[in-house]
Formats: structure tokens, C-alpha cells, sequence
């Protein structure tokens, strides 16, 4: 029970509207990842480095939003406040607009091909990428071609390329390199992270270190001018902003109110906020605890000796369970450990 729950936990953090985790790609590798039709997405990446002798900080933000269309197709774009790349943008508003189409994208073999327009550089962009998985290892890669690189008026391709070593379900190590293929002026991308999903959420998080700027096409192709060293640290938080009708649940009217069940021997406990109500519960031998999910999250009724337990519950699904044997039995959440109960049968 507990595994099969686990490995659903995991599908629903890693598929769907958490496609653009930072587990499955590198903080330069725009990834393979799509958002299902309906689904959106807010991504933070933020770099910085310390200048003036670490009294002030260089700070190069960029906000990703994206949503899925009909079509496999996902539409977003990238915005950072501090371009660099070229020296007449720097401290520019810079958007790359884009549209992606994945393939395979939770399989083994994946493929997308985007296609963007940035705003700085006035160029049509492209990019290919691709994931190979062997097991916990996965190879990764993206070729880019730009119609003006770097707004200095001709064209230019890159390639990058990345591995992923996931160490637990929810732990993984990446890293990348790349460069300009049609020049050897602009120097060698690079970067790495320590990749983190966070259990029980959607959420995923990276720490990372690398030597380029913002997260558009043409900031990973190319060092910035004018960056103060050579390493930059920073982060990258992906929040995944659900469905329209999961928006809608903010202005449903509250429950009505049943008052007491008819049924006076079903004991309900309701998980609200992420949390048992009430925690402990005294029953009869022969009595019914029913429980009611009352939070826009999945939860779980799991013993903490696995011996009984509930599927992933969804908002407004109940689970309930008839005790005939004398004792003490707790029981936690499975995505929440945090969230723990107990019930005590009595004679």
C-alpha cells in the first residue's frame, strides 16, 4: 500500500503541472518539460554577485510564466529587468516570448523544439532539446539558433550540453556546459545545482552556481560583459499556479453546515488545514471513523504500521474504516508526516 502510494505521490509531482521541475533539467537547459492543457506555471530564477567589495549586490532576476494550450503546445515567456547581452542593453527590460511543443516528455527519450522571439535583441530564436534517461542518470542537451545573436546584427547558433543524477526521488545533482558555435569570443557557459522537489507539494527549488546571467536563450549562450567575477550564485523556485477552475474554489461559498450525523456510531474527523480535527478519538470496538478531506490538497489515512490505510484522498473525499479490535492505532498522512492521528477503541 505504502509503495503504491508513494510511486502516485511521486507521478503527481513530477508529471503534470510540476513538468517544469528543476529535477529534470539543468539551470542553462530549458528542458524537455510541457504543462498539460489548462495547467500554468511561475518559475523564479534569481543570480546575484557581489560587487564594491561585497558591500552591494549585482542582481540578475528572471520570471518565467507559462501555460499549456490545446496540442501538447506550451506558451510562456521569460522576463529579466537586467539584460547583458550586449553592452548597449545592460540594466535593459529583456522578454524572450516563446512557444514550446515536447515529445515523450515523462518518458526515458524526450524531445521539445521552442521557438521564441527576444526583445533586446530584436532575433527570432529557436531551440532544440532533448533528455536521454539510463536509470537515475539522464544526458542532456539543447541546440539554439538565433536570427540576430546578441543584436549585433548577424545570426549565431549555441549548443549546451548537461548530465542529472537523481540520488533520491526528490534529490538530484545537475549540471552543464556550453558555448557560441560560431565564435570563440564569447567565452564557455556553465552551471550546477543541488536540485530539491519538496515532499508533499508540487514545488520544486534549486541552489545553483554558475557563470552567466539571466535564464533567457541568448543569457546561457554567452558570458555577460561586464560581469565582476567569474562564479554567480543564486536560485531557481518553480511554482505551478493550477487550473481556472481551481482559482474558482476562492469565491465558493464555504460548506453548509450538516450538523450532527444521523448515524451515531460514524466518529468523522475532518483533515483541514493540514491537520487531523480532532488528532485523538476514543470509539467503541465496532465504531466507524469516517474521514473527510476539507483542504485543496490530497491527503492520506496511512497507519504507522501500514497494516490498514486510504488511497490519495482529493478535496471533498472521504475514507472511513471500521475498528473491531481493542486498542491504540495511529496514523499520519502520507504526502503531510507532519499531520498525525490516533484512535483509541475501547470496550
Amino acid at each position: 500500500m505504502r509503495a503504491v502510494l508513494t510511486v502516485a505521490l511521486l507521478l503527481s509531482l513530477v508529471s503534470g503541472v510540476s513538468a517544469q521541475s528543476v529535477l529534470e533539467r539543468s539551470p542553462n537547459l530549458h528542458g524537455v518539460w510541457s504543462l498539460p492543457q489548462g495547467q500554468a506555471v511561475f518559475v523564479f530564477a534569481h543570480r546575484f554577485e557581489l560587487i564594491d567589495g561585497a558591500d552591494e549586490l549585482r542582481n540578475i532576476p528572471t520570471l518565467t510564466v507559462g501555460a499549456g494550450l490545446p496540442l501538447g503546445l506550451t506558451v510562456g515567456l521569460d522576463y529579466t529587468s537586467n539584460s547583458e547581452i550586449s553592452p548597449g542593453s545592460s540594466g535593459a527590460n529583456e522578454v524572450e516570448y516563446w512557444l514550446k511543443r515536447s515529445f515523450l516528455p515523462t518518458s526515458d527519450l524526450g524531445f521539445s523544439a521552442l521557438l521564441g522571439y527576444n526583445s533586446v535583441a530584436e532575433s527570432v530564436d529557436g531551440a532544440l532539446d532533448a533528455r536521454i534517461g539510463m536509470g537515475p542518470l539522464a544526458v542532456l542537451g539543447e541546440v539554439r539558433a538565433f536570427s540576430d545573436a546578441f543584436g549585433a546584427g548577424e545570426g549565431g547558433a549555441a549548443a549546451t550540453v548537461g548530465a542529472l543524477l537523481r540520488l533520491t526521488p526528490y534529490l538530484a545533482l545537475t549540471g552543464d556546459v556550453g558555448r557560441m558555435l560560431n565564435t570563440d569570443t564569447l567565452g564557455t557557459v556553465w552551471s550546477t545545482s543541488v536540485s530539491v522537489a519538496i515532499p508533499g507539494t508540487p514545488h520544486s527549488f534549486s541552489l545553483q552556481a554558475a557563470n552567466n546571467g539571466a535564464a533567457t536563450l541568448h543569457g546561457v549562450s554567452r558570458e555577460p560583459e561586464g560581469a565582476l567575477k567569474s562564479v554567480r550564485y543564486g536560485f531557481t523556485f518553480t511554482v505551478p499556479l493550477g487550473t481556472a477552475s481551481q482559482w474558482a474554489r476562492i469565491f465558493r461559498p464555504p460548506p453548509v453546515s450538516q450538523g450532527a450525523a444521523a448515524d451515531t456510531n460514524v466518529v468523522r474527523v475532518d483533515m483541514r488545514q493540514i491537520a487531523f480535527a480532532p488528532a485523538e478519538i476514543r470509539i467503541r470496538r465496532g465504531q466507524k471513523v469516517e474521514w473527510i478531506n476539507s483542504d485543496p490538497t490530497v491527503h492520506t489515512v496511512t497507519a504507522d504500521d501500514e497494516s490498514w490505510g486510504s488511497e490519495l484522498i482529493p478535496e471533498g473525499g472521504r475514507y472511513s474504516r471500521v475498528f473491531e479490535e481493542i486498542g491504540r492505532f495511529p496514523y499520519h498522512c502520507l504526502p503531510h508526516p507532519m499531520m498525525r492521528g490516533v484512535v483509541i477503541v475501547e470496550e
